[in-house]
């Protein structure tokens, strides 16, 4: 295991010799105002962690992987950057680096994985296609996208290992929106148990009396708290299915 100790080398650079990576997350100005005024009260009290690397456009440039707002604090106050180089493999590598590096002070959320990953990987652009374009939340479109009714698309974003499997991906996205604006507000579960129901109804169901169904019972289906109880009633009162 690598230790960074007392022979670590920590190196300062103006913030200007940092570029900007393409899949991290934008800079908060209020984080960075934060910044600043603990940079007044104590000072510099740990470095940033980069890496070079010619992996973004072909020319060995200097990147912060963790501590882009703390360079952005310095730069304000026209303080040099403290930092640490560690090395990276490839764009994977430098995406898993950079998020767990994150996680230890601002967790990154799923679609900062998304927006990290579709610099890489074009499925995750459609994701983000999906996501502009439907009311849907992203888990749910990852589901779909994999047709898979095992919410296991969290883990596999995250590793960068997402994949769209479906080819009605985008018609089902289409479809299911509709239902999603008016269940909007039920519980999350209960939600991703009529998303299970509908995978399973897709392409056999009439879409027209599913949503009328869905008008007569939505109070009910929006104040369920017994989620064991929610995918059969869906399932019977919306779709008209047996599961």
């Amino acid at each position: 295991m690598k230790v960074i100790g007392k022979n670590t080398k920590i190196q300062f650079a103006n913030a200007n010799k940092f570029s900007i990576l393409p899949m991290n997350r934008e800079i908060d100005s209020k984080h960075v105002q934060k910044m600043v005024t603990s940079l007044n009260l104590m000072g510099v009290i740990r470095p940033v962690i980069a890496c070079k690397t010619d992996i973004i456009d072909g020319i060995p440039k200097m990147y912060i992987i963790d501590g882009q707002h703390l360079a952005t604090g310095l730069a304000s106050l026209n303080m040099e950057v403290p930092y640490i180089l560690i090395n990276i493999d490839d764009e994977k590598d430098l995406i898993h680096k950079m998020a767990y590096l994150n996680n230890s002070s601002k967790s990154w959320v799923l679609m900062n994985y998304v927006n990290a990953f579709k610099m890489v990987y074009p499925d995750y652009m459609k994701l983000i296609k999906y996501k502009n374009m439907y009311n849907i939340e992203p888990l749910m479109l990852a589901m779909i996208a994999m047709n898979s009714n095992i919410s296991c698309g969290s883990k596999l974003i995250k590793s960068g290992e997402f994949k769209i499997t479906n080819p009605n991906t985008e018609d089902m996205c289409k479809l299911f929106n509709d239902f999603f604006i008016k269940i909007g507000t039920a519980d999350r579960w209960v939600k991703h148990y009529f998303l299970s129901v509908f995978m399973k109804a897709y392409g056999t169901y009439n879409h027209t009396k599913a949503l009328q169904n869905l008008d007569k019972h939505l109070k009910t289906i929006k104040a369920m708290s017994d989620v064991s109880a929610a995918e059969q009633y869906i399932a019977k009162n919306i779709f008209n299915i047996s599961l």
